[in-house]
């Protein structure tokens, strides 16, 4: 608390209350408004990224990304005790009102603006492929690792709660093979005809405890900033709000519509993100092994409910990007060969 009342020195804000959110971020009330101090996990080596990412955001007048105050210094953050802290304005949320359609438009808007168009060298090309085809293997050898799994499952007189959850969803888990083998032997193809590779302002960790939505929708904790395609922002994003037996995922699907409005995704795109919605490589983690597991019965049958979750999206994205973006289904293109 000694070296908090040091960093609000240095804003010259005088507190009138301090309220302890979490171990990392603070609520205090001073100079009649609400601030936000956060206590980063920012280092020396990384503070200049950050610090580029609002240089950033107030060249290019993005307002989806939430100002920090400068301090007395000029500076964007104080340094004290060893640690790196940022004080932005308190903004009160109501995410029971989630408005899924202003914050894809937010999102749309900050990506396409910061837009950099980057060509793929012949040397990159090939290692890229090379990448997708050693993925394409792997997830065919974790297919049969996943039968042979079920079928000693199944020759259990009793199994665990998991084991049992398991053989219940083993039907989805086909059909996330089958379509993300699908996929990925439709991006092979388009990765011939793809020479450009388009990346953008990307969180890092976009999840909708990191967005805030009042007078309008605000994108906080921007420490793992880095730029990437937008498929890292929108992967991430979509898999977290899947996950929640509560989220509308129709919903979350049908407003996606707006993120293409302000930033227009080509179809090999659309395909690598349904590519990555698929992966389930997190599921098969977790069920692995279970007996070795530290966590209780209950928290791992939870974990896997929500890992199956983000697969059944992920099914259901890779459906509306067929019946939407492209002409052929890969059931009629897996008929004519």
């Amino acid at each position: 608390m000694e070296n908090l009342r040091k960093v609000l020195e240095a804003y010259h804000i005088f507190p009138a209350e301090i309220n302890r959110v979490t171990e990392q971020l603070y609520r205090v009330k001073g100079n009649k408004q609400l601030y936000s101090v956060k206590k980063s996990g920012l280092t020396e080596k990384t503070i200049t990224k950050w610090l580029s990412t609002y240089r950033t955001a107030q060249a290019l007048n993005l307002l989806p990304i939430l100002p920090v105050y400068l301090n007395q210094k000029g500076q964007l953050f104080t340094e004290e005790g060893g640690d790196y802290y940022y004080v932005t304005p308190w903004i009160e949320s109501d995410n029971r009102s989630f408005s899924y359609e202003t914050f894809f438009q937010s999102l749309g808007y900050v990506h396409a603006k910061t837009k950099q168009p980057q060509r793929i060298s012949t040397e990159n090309h090939e290692q890229i492929r090379e990448n997708f085809l050693v993925y394409k293997q792997r997830m065919g050898d974790t297919r049969k690792n996943l039968l042979r799994q079920v079928e000693r499952y199944e020759q259990k007189h009793y199994m665990e709660p998991v084991e049992l959850l398991v053989c219940t969803q083993y039907r989805d888990l086909v059909q996330v093979f089958y379509l993300l083998d699908q996929r990925l032997e439709s991006y092979l193809e388009q990765l011939t005809e793809t020479n450009d590779w388009r990346v953008s302002l990307c969180h890092g960790n976009l999840t909708r405890e990191h967005v805030l939505q009042h007078d309008q929708t605000y994108v906080i904790n921007w420490e793992n900033a880095i730029f990437q395609h937008p498929i890292v922002d929108l992967s991430c994003f979509l898999r977290d709000s899947a996950a929640w037996y509560d989220t509308p995922t129709e919903v979350l699907i049908e407003k996606f519509k707006f993120y293409l409005e302000e930033n227009k995704l080509g179809n090999h795109e659309l395909n690598l993100l349904a590519i990555y919605l698929l992966d389930p490589s997190v599921y098969i983690h977790s069920i692995m092994n279970t007996e070795q597991r530290d966590t209780n019965r209950m928290e791992h049958v939870i974990d896997v409910q929500r890992e199956h979750r983000k697969l059944l999206f992920g099914i259901r994205f890779s459906q509306y990007v067929e019946s939407e973006f492209e002409f052929v289904s890969f059931d009629e293109s897996e008929s004519e060969r």
